[in-house]
C-alpha cells in the first residue's frame, strides 16, 4: 500500500513540476477525442436531418396533428372505397341463377353494363352465368347515366323473371326499369351501378 502512495505522490510532483506540459496534453488528447466523434457521428447527423427534410417536404409543412388528420381522412375514404366493390358471385348464387333462368326463351341479346371498375366481377359473374345457359351474353358500357344498386331493362315478363333471379341471387334489392328501344329489339340490360352500402 505504501507504494502506490508513493508512487502516486511522485507522478503528482512531476505533474506539479510540468503543469503546462500536462495540460496541452490533456488539451491534445481532448481534441483528438472529439475531432474523432465529430467525424463519427457527422455522417449519421447529416443523414438524418436528409430524412427530416424529405419527411417535411412530404408533409408539405404541415404539423404532425395536421399530417395524421390527412392520413385519418385518406384511410376513412379507402374504407369508403372498399365499400362500394361489388363481390364476385359465390357458386351457389350462380347455380341458382342459372338454373331459375335456363328454361326461359333466351332475349336476342343480354347486356351487362358496369358504371365503373367497381363491378366489373360481379358484371364478368353474370356474363359467364349467362353464356353458360346459352344466352348471347355480352359486357357493354354504351350506356350512360346508370342508377345506383342492381337495375334491369325493360319493364316485361322476362326483365321481371332476370330481376327475380338477381334478387335472389345477390340478396339485395334490384330495380326493374321501363326502355322501350329493349322491348322493342327483344334485348335486355343489366346495369350495375355504385353499389349502395
Amino acid at each position: 500500500m505504501d507504494q502506490i502512495t508513493n508512487y502516486v505522490l511522485d507522478q503528482m510532483r512531476v505533474i506539479g513540476n510540468a503543469p503546462v506540459v500536462f495540460a496541452l496534453a490533456i488539451l491534445i488528447i481532448a481534441g483528438v477525442i472529439w475531432w474523432a466523434l465529430r467525424w463519427r457521428y457527422s455522417g449519421i447527423i447529416r443523414n438524418r436531418e436528409r430524412t427530416i427534410a424529405l419527411y417535411m417536404n412530404r408533409l408539405g409543412g404541415a404539423s404532425p396533428d395536421e399530417a395524421k388528420a390527412k392520413i385519418d381522412s385518406l384511410e376513412g375514404q379507402i374504407l369508403t372505397l372498399k365499400d362500394r366493390v361489388w363481390p364476385k358471385l359465390p357458386p351457389t348464387a350462380v347455380a341458382d341463377l342459372e338454373t331459375s333462368l335456363k328454361t326461359r326463351e333466351p332475349p336476342q341479346q343480354i347486356a351487362i353494363v358496369p358504371q365503373d371498375i367497381d363491378s366489373i366481377f360481379l358484371a364478368r359473374d353474370l356474363v359467364d352465368a349467362f353464356t353458360r345457359i346459352g344466352w348471347p351474353a355480352k359486357q357493354d358500357s354504351s350506356m350512360n347515366g346508370i342508377p345506383d344498386g342492381l337495375s334491369v331493362w325493360p319493364d316485361n315478363e322476362l326483365g321481371r323473371a332476370v330481376r327475380d333471379a338477381l334478387d335472389k341471387a345477390t340478396g339485395g334489392p334490384v330495380a326493374i326499369r321501363e326502355d322501350k328501344y329493349a322491348v322493342e329489339h327483344g334485348s335486355i340490360a343489366i346495369g350495375i351501378g355504385y353499389k349502395v352500402a
